[in-house]
């Protein structure tokens, strides 16, 4: 965090969650390139969370609702503006991804609406690759917020939104669907397990006394030609007692408290299991 110290006094909090913010975003936002997921929806979607978050903290640990959204504003850094923006939209979730289009859904929208590139509305043109007038490479550079065409072409080829007939490019589908290379059910799993981690960390950064448990082994002994053997064998010892062990007894201390009155809105309660390599 050394990078950080110098000239820490002009933030308005503590240096050091500078590197506690690069160290636990950075697996996170590796999984959001390798995804494509544009910074800019990224960014917006942060911004509104900052609020929301900030807006829950307000409100309960005051009960002055005036100033709200200038306490807001302080809590986040954000303009007074832009957190009344925020907390006026109540966007649904089609309006955000309206509001987030992506660079392909600009550009195929011009094709498909706009001329020189179409002849009418619904008529688009076939296009030649590159090169001036008439190209995909020129409906790129004008809307494809400054991207190369090569990478916006082999992503269209790949979504079946184009095909290149007569060496001409031809928009056979205008919208762009992207190929799903996640299991939506393995984003489902990954998210919770993120969430379920860091509300831990959270609870335990804000209680010093009522800790959850929270507990690392690792070791710094293992030469790389025998890490895959080590991981194996940590993985065989992990599951078995994840299924002799702590699931009978997870289940019987669970008998001990359970309702069948428990409403659906309750929250889960419970432990986690995995193994990492940093």
């Amino acid at each position: 965090m050394s990078q950080f110290k110098q000239n820490s006094t002009s933030l308005s909090f503590d240096i050091y969650w500078l590197g506690f913010i690069r160290t636990c975003m950075r697996p996170l936002v590796r999984i959001l390139v390798k995804q494509k997921v544009e910074f800019n929806s990224f960014q917006n979607l942060v911004r509104e969370l900052f609020v929301e978050e900030a807006e829950k903290h307000i409100e309960n640990t005051t009960e002055n609702s005036r100033g709200k959204i200038s306490s807001i504003a302080y809590q986040t850094g954000l303009d007074r503006r832009e957190v009344s923006k925020i907390l006026k939209q109540q966007s649904s979730e089609s309006d955000w991804v309206e509001h987030n289009r992506s660079r392909e859904s600009n550009i195929l929208d011009h094709w498909y609406s706009h001329p020189p590139f179409c002849e009418k509305p619904g008529k688009p043109v076939a296009l030649k690759r590159s090169g001036k007038g008439l190209s995909f490479e020129t409906l790129t550079q004008k809307f494809g917020k400054n991207i190369s065409h090569g990478p916006i072409l082999e992503a269209f080829l790949e979504s079946e939104c184009i095909e290149i007939k007569d060496g001409l490019v031809h928009l056979i589908d205008r919208s762009f669907t992207p190929k799903l290379s996640t299991n939506p059910t393995k984003i489902e799993v990954a998210a919770n397990s993120i969430k379920r981690l860091t509300a831990t960390i959270e609870h335990n950064f804000e209680n010093d006394l009522d800790l959850n448990f929270q507990r690392n082994l690792f070791s710094i002994k293992i030469p790389k030609q025998h890490k895959q053997q080590f991981k194996d064998e940590i993985s065989a010892l992990m599951r078995h007692h994840y299924h002799h062990t702590f699931i009978p007894e997870f289940e019987s201390i669970e008998k001990k408290y359970a309702s069948i009155n428990v409403p659906k809105t309750e929250s889960r309660i419970g432990l986690g299991f995995f193994y990492f390599e940093d």
